[in-house]
């Protein structure tokens, strides 16, 4: 049973310390009690002693504070309350808890969101977007690969979004459904960023991107914006706006240089 093996790891090795601190700790401030008449020197360096023991605590306990709950950009070590919103102590204490229990390997172990598979091999990937917020998914590395192969492939120049059409239409169909498929929901999604990307590559002038955009999102409202669309449209809908935007600033500059009878930059 490897898996339930103890790794000795940094958190173990601090907790390690703890537990010896307090050992020593309690057999110093036994030590440290006056005996009758006994050596009064030995009794004050016994205290002594409790005292630097004590302060190693201190020191130790905050070191696994800082490790667990980082620090601010002073360099302060953060508070609970810096990272909880509600009941911040009792979550710290949870928090604290559940890190200091011994760490097995079995814990070093994520499970992939694609295809399931637990294993050390699982870790956190990062998905940055142009148009969106960044994504976060566990993933083992063959489901990681897939998934970036998926995302890099560009559409070529001149070339067409794949069958857009169809794809909404897929998806409006399913709005009548209790839950849409998070495959549909992504190939909706895949589709309009795809679409922004062969516009993007296109030769033609801003405005005339703009109004291909505008076309665009006018289908797509019609194909899939039934009732119960929800945020899976609104969000590919963002998207075409946000191109759009930032297409007619493109476009303003050019406008008002032609009409002053200057040539564009």
């Amino acid at each position: 049973m490897t898996g339930k093996k103890l790794i000795h790891g940094y958190l173990d090795r601090l907790r390690e310390n703890l537990e010896t601190l307090d050992e020593q700790i309690v057999y110093a401030r036994k030590m440290s009690k006056p005996k009758g008449k006994g050596d009064k020197s030995a009794t004050l360096q016994w205290a002594k002693t409790l005292r630097d023991l004590v302060e190693l605590r201190n020191t130790t306990l905050l070191n696994i504070k800082t490790h667990l709950l980082g620090r601010d950009e002073t360099g302060s070590p953060n508070e609970p309350s810096d990272i909880w919103d509600g009941n911040d102590e009792v979550e710290f204490e949870r928090h604290l808890r559940d890190q200091l229990r011994p760490w097995t390997l079995d814990r070093l172990k994520l499970e992939c969101e694609d295809c399931g598979k637990v294993s050390e091999e699982v870790s956190t990937r990062h998905f940055p977007h142009e148009y969106e917020a960044d994504e976060y998914f566990d993933l083992c590395g063959r489901c990681y690969e897939k998934r970036t192969t998926k995302d890099t492939d560009e559409p070529e120049e001149g070339s067409e979004a794949s069958d857009p059409v169809s794809v909404l239409k897929e998806f409006a169909d399913t709005q009548g459904k209790r839950n849409v498929s998070s495959t549909m929901s992504k190939a909706v999604t895949d589709t309009i960023r795809n679409t922004i990307k062969v516009i993007a590559l296109d030769e033609r002038s801003s405005a005339e991107k703009v109004k291909m955009l505008e076309d665009f999102k006018a289908k797509v409202s019609r194909t899939a914006g039934g009732q119960g669309s929800g945020e899976i449209l609104e969000s590919g809908l963002a998207l075409l706006d946000k191109e759009i935007e930032r297409l007619q600033r493109e476009a303003e500059p050019r406008k008002s240089q032609d009409a002053d009878g200057k040539p564009a930059t």
